[in-house]
């Protein structure tokens, strides 16, 4: 009797699950995901190719909030996301320092950058350093976290451009 009894509150809790499961489910519909690929058949009846999630160009960060070294800065990092995106790592490595120890570009494409601290920009001896953490959305859905380093070289004067330091 004691077991009959264990098993029956278990399977209501189950069904008590599966309710509220459903009922969430029918509040919130379903959004089509980008990666469900679809076929259509074209006035021919000829099939067209789908278009995959990895087709979509990048979300580049908007200029149109900075000024000054601040604007240099998104330029680079949506320059980066640019390089990233074409896969083209002789224009990525021209992003970076040549002591930086970023060796190379990632494999996992970065469609846009989720949020952004403010920039923070700090006058050193010989340079000025500027940190900003981003979250990024890469191609695989996945978010990640990094500190991004840049550096101004004061020795070269008014020709000094921002470069990537460091990623982490």
């Amino acid at each position: 009797m004691r077991k009959l009894t264990v098993m029956l509150g278990l399977f209501l809790f189950l069904v008590a699950c599966q309710n509220k499961t459903g009922m969430e489910d029918a509040q919130n519909p379903a959004e089509p995901s980008p990666e469900v690929l679809t076929v259509e058949a074209g006035q021919n009846g000829e099939v067209t190719a789908p278009t995959e999630p990895h087709d979509i160009p990048p979300v580049y960060i908007d200029e149109a909030n900075y000024t000054g070294d601040e604007l240099e800065i998104v330029k680079l990092m949506n320059a980066r996301l640019h390089y990233i995106w074409e896969e083209d790592e002789k224009g990525y490595i021209s992003l970076i320092d040549p002591q930086a120890p970023v060796s190379g570009m990632g494999r996992t494409k970065v469609r846009k950058v989720i949020s952004m601290s403010d920039i923070t920009i700090q006058e050193q001896k010989k340079l000025y350093q500027a940190v900003v953490r981003v979250t990024e959305l890469k191609e695989n859905d996945k978010e990640y976290n990094s500190t991004m380093v840049f550096w101004k070289k004061k020795e070269e004067g008014d020709s000094a451009q921002w470069i990537i330091a460091d990623i982490d």
